[in-house]
């Protein structure tokens, strides 16, 4: 492998007609304001004052890896974009704060020097160029006549972040308050103004100092990506592994399916409400359809698997595509995902689960619905096995807090045991053994009926509450058969009021599940004067409430205690009652 190695300053790089481009196999803009503020700490505590002139030093900020030969007109960059584009955003950022004081002519020496250049048909081009995040960069944050677009994905949303960063430091007063020495800069505020924007210019253009090194080729360039790191941001599995696929699949004539399809999978990933992490979702599905493995190992054991005759790399990024599809139905589910009346206890389980916050089931979850999509599971098995995961994991995660470190390895080899099943069959019988190991590390009784009595809702304690609203929706509707009732559309009621100080109502003791209005209507009366409101309720929990309390004529400890125990023992003999 040939390199050759120079030192040069941001002009010698920018002020030249080269085009910088930011190639396919990189990963997106992703400095966040850690890195961001310490570029600009950087540049402006290398400012110093001496004999009444600002100094600049000079300042060292890593290495620059490019593709092409010293004198190309193109070069990509195989380490050093992130830099490179903040150092871009920078400068724009100077460009528009030199035009909102009404410097125009540096500003525009700014722009047409080293953000702008010209070909040899004097068409413009920028000298950095990312097609990743276009137009959005170029139009809002690189054109000296700037477009005001919205963000539209994570990328676009991160750059425009380190932009208003800038903007923001250069303003007179940020500049007052960083500038240790602005008190001895002689002349007026806009003078002295003028005198910093100028050096910060400086200290980034002439002061920082970069390695630049180039190397011939495209093969040289993936081998040197493999093993730098951009500057604070250390490269993940995930990165390494796009580097790989499209490494192999490097045609982009007709068009860069590689390319488009990755991008596809990070547009799906974050269409929904809550946006999903692409390693988290990638681990996930390595776990379900490969091996067990932690997270610093996956790029080895992809390597692994890569190499092997039967592994297609264009197969395996589609596949990837269709399976970030059922993630997203798992970890952002909706109703609209399930329209079919028999599904409708698919969404019911999938949202509760996702109420119960754990992660390490949607490894099974992942191969269960593939394998419904490839029918070679029983629709009355594929609802039995969400119901059933529901349950249990409501008692052991969602009630109880227990550890889930021992269900990572657990979901991951079930995952691919169904995934081996080629009968509906043997998909049953994966399920069933799943189904025992369950019934195996079922919570005791008397430990979920502890963790079950520490639930809690008040007006200034509300992390509970979408759990309690669905322990009781639960409850209704085990008594009615059905699935109808929406934890959204009830309210919790206080039996013994929230004003009284010395009571303990936060407890589901101490709470029922009534329509809004009839709460309202409930406010902070007297036990005795809310029964007959009670009485106008539907719902059959408060009817069974009443079978046993309506002819009390106080609420108490004893009837708190007594509420409660019929709720847990229904909660954990009947509504969640694991089958085999």
């Amino acid at each position: 492998m040939d390199l050759n190695a120079y030192t040069r300053t941001i002009s010698t790089l920018f002020s030249t007609n080269v085009k910088y481009v930011v190639p396919r196999f990189q990963r997106e803009y992703s400095w966040t304001k850690d890195e961001v503020s310490e570029l600009w700490h950087d540049v402006i505590n290398n400012l110093n004052i001496k004999d009444d002139k600002i100094v600049n030093l000079e300042y060292f900020i890593g290495s620059l890896v490019l593709i092409g030969e010293d004198k190309s007109s193109e070069m990509l960059i195989v380490d050093g974009q992130q830099r490179l584009t903040t150092i871009t955003i920078l400068l724009s950022a100077l460009v528009e704060t030199f035009k909102s004081i009404g410097q125009n002519d540096f500003a525009q020496g700014i722009y047409s020097t080293y953000i702008e250049g010209k070909d040899v048909r004097f068409k413009p081009f920028f000298k950095l160029e990312n097609e990743n995040p276009a137009p959005f960069l170029q139009e809002s944050i690189q054109h000296i006549s700037k477009k005001e677009n919205q963000p539209q994905n994570k990328e676009e949303k991160t750059l425009w972040d380190s932009y208003l960063y800038f903007i923001n430091k250069l303003k007179l007063e940020n500049l007052k308050k960083d500038i240790k020495f602005w008190n001895d800069i002689p002349g007026s505020i806009d003078q002295k103004q003028l005198a910093i924007l100028e050096a910060v210019r400086d200290e980034i253009l002439l002061n920082l100092k970069v390695i630049y090194i180039t190397v011939a080729n495209e093969d040289d360039a993936y081998m040197i990506f493999e093993t730098l790191n951009a500057r604070g941001k250390n490269l993940s599995s995930v990165d390494l592994i796009k580097n790989d696929l499209f490494k192999v699949l490097n045609s982009t004539h007709p068009d860069d399916t590689a390319k488009r399809n990755w991008k596809q999978i990070q547009l799906n990933l974050s269409s929904r409400a809550t946006k999903i992490n692409f390693e988290t979702f990638f681990r996930h599905f390595w776990l379900s359809k490969y091996n067990f493995v932690t997270e610093s190992k996956i790029y080895k054991n992809f390597k692994i698997e890569s190499n092997k005759d039967s592994f297609n790399h264009y197969d395996f990024i589609v596949d990837l595509g269709k399976e970030a599809d059922i993630y997203n139905l798992i970890a952002n589910p909706l109703k609209t995902d399930w329209p079919d009346q028999n599904d409708a206890t698919v969404f019911n389980s999938l949202n509760a689960l996702s109420l119960f916050q754990i992660t390490q089931i949607r490894t099974f979850i992942l191969a269960l619905i593939k394998k419904r999509v490839d029918r070679l599971i029983n629709h009355s098995d594929f609802c039995k096995i969400l119901n059933e995961m529901e349950k249990f994991h409501f008692k052991y995660s969602g009630i109880s807090s227990l550890k889930m470190n021992i269900f990572e390895g657990k979901y991951s080899k079930t995952a691919r045991d169904i995934r081996k099943a080629t009968t509906k069959q043997q998909s049953k019988e994966v399920i069933d053994q799943l189904l025992s190991f369950y019934k195996e590390k079922e919570p005791s009784f008397d430990s979920f009926k502890q963790k079950f009595s520490e639930l809690k809702f008040t007006n200034q304690y509300t992390r509970d509450k979408k759990l309690i609203q669905y322990v009781f929706s639960k409850i209704e509707n085990s008594y009615r058969q059905t699935d109808e009732l929406s934890i959204n559309k009830i309210s919790l009621e206080h039996i013994d009021p929230q004003t009284n100080a010395n009571g303990n109502y936060g407890w589901l003791g101490n709470l029922l599940p009534i329509d809004k209005q009839l709460n309202e209507q409930c406010g902070n009366k007297s036990f005795i004067d809310k029964l007959p409101i009670y009485e106008q309720s539907d719902l059959k929990v408060v009817n069974e409430f009443l079978k046993k309390h309506k002819s009390k004529i106080n609420w108490d400890e004893t009837n708190q205690n007594d509420w409660f125990d019929f709720l847990a023992d229904v909660a954990y003999n009947q509504t969640w009652k694991l089958e085999m």
